[in-house]
């Protein structure tokens, strides 16, 4: 389970990831609980289904590598005879830059994380070519856990070959992440959610084909919120309202 801590003007929050139920905390204007594995009605909690698709790592890596496409190896083999080198716990800055840089690209909210955050609560890997940064991916893990929470890259710049060492760039830096959990006794990799909307959306569909490819199960988490204050409530309310 990670704790994490935060102050916003004159509210204390926390986040909680990884606990299987929600539970009480004081001290706090509000707790939200993430990735939590069970489903539960505790008064007060609102309650929120996330799908999401998750590789089991108690198997060895030879079992959990033959349960990955054909494709997906393939592209990790080609970044590797490519010379995409891996690095991590570095780079931070040009990696929180090139994160800014393609959710706007995309058209997506302008959401990124304080490095001084990245640096206490996860592990960043990143992957170069030729002396460039291609892109990296943050993960966040208690021990037993480990999530990804951003993947960002420059693939949206590039073409031709290019494009693709970026590509399987990015499949080999969840490989060495799924390699570095194992290595470390941690037993679930989370990918980080699943598109289960009933709206077509090709873009999701495509991101979700990519996360299929590992081999992993689609299961349904669970994400629990508590307002201890009501000064909080209505704050936290317009705020999502402003998102909208």
């Amino acid at each position: 389970m990670l704790e994490v801590d935060e102050s916003k003007f004159i509210f204390k929050t926390k986040k909680i990831w990884f606990s299987e139920a929600p539970f009480d905390v004081t001290g706090y204007d509000g707790v939200t609980f993430y990735e939590c594995t069970r489903d539960v009605d505790l008064e007060g909690f609102s309650k929120e289904e996330f799908t999401t698709i998750v590789i089991d790592l108690t198997p060895d890596l030879d079992t959990i590598w033959k349960k990955m496409d054909r494709s997906c190896k393939k592209l990790i083999g080609f970044a590797k005879k490519n010379g995409v080198i891996i690095r991590m716990n570095e780079d931070y800055d040009t990696f929180y830059t090139i994160n800014s840089e393609f959710r706007k690209a995309k058209g997506l909210s302008d959401y990124n994380l304080d490095i001084g955050f990245m640096k206490k609560n996860g592990i960043l890997i990143v992957s170069e070519y030729e002396g460039n940064l291609l892109g990296g991916q943050f993960y966040i893990n208690d021990g037993k856990n480990i999530r990804g929470i951003l993947n960002s890259s420059k693939r949206l710049e590039e073409t031709g070959t290019m494009n693709k060492i970026i590509s399987s760039a990015s499949r080999l830096m969840i490989w060495e992440a799924i390699c570095y959990a194992k290595e470390h006794g941690m037993t679930t990799y989370d990918m980080g959610g699943y598109y289960t909307g009933k709206e077509p959306d090709p873009q999701k569909e495509g991101i979700n084909r990519f996360k299929d490819s590992f081999g992993g199960q689609v299961v349904t988490h669970y994400i629990y919120q508590k307002d201890y204050s009501l000064l909080y409530y209505i704050g936290r309310k317009i705020l999502s309202l402003k998102h909208r």
